[in-house]
């Protein structure tokens, strides 16, 4: 069941110039891409599983990296606190704690890294015709 309307939305966001908005396009889009193409509806944000059940080392690998990346990135947790960003639970970067804000906390360079390994899960996925 595609989601076209969806894809069209969030790729704008995908291309935008601020590092944040792009990175939460991108997770979304891809989300959308597994879930779209999966037999019957998968329930949560599960990209780190999605992604490694699609048995390609590669793929595998830029996931664990991402995983590990995000982990260093801060958020904002449910208590109001620091806490690391999840890939199973990446719209959490809606309450990102920039280096701006929360000084000490995320840095531009830990946001461009994390959107470079995005970048190659997305090669890899458009190669395997699951990402457009």
């Amino acid at each position: 069941m595609p989601h076209s309307y969806n894809h069209k939305a969030f790729d704008v966001g995908r291309t935008s110039t601020s590092g944040l908005l792009s990175l939460y396009c991108s997770l979304v889009l891809i989300e959308l891409a597994l879930k779209d193409r999966a037999a019957s509806w998968m329930r949560g944000h599960l990209l780190a599983q999605w992604l490694t059940n699609e048995a390609d080392a590669g793929l595998t690998s830029l996931t664990l990296q991402l995983s590990s990346n995000l982990a260093q990135m801060k958020c904002t947790d449910r208590s109001g606190g620091s806490s690391g960003i999840n890939l199973d639970a990446y719209p959490d970067i809606r309450y990102f704690r920039h280096e701006s804000d929360f000084p000490g906390e995320t840095t531009d360079a830990q946001l461009k890294l994390c959107l470079e390994l995005v970048r190659d899960i997305e090669t890899v996925l458009q190669g395997k015709g699951i990402l457009q």
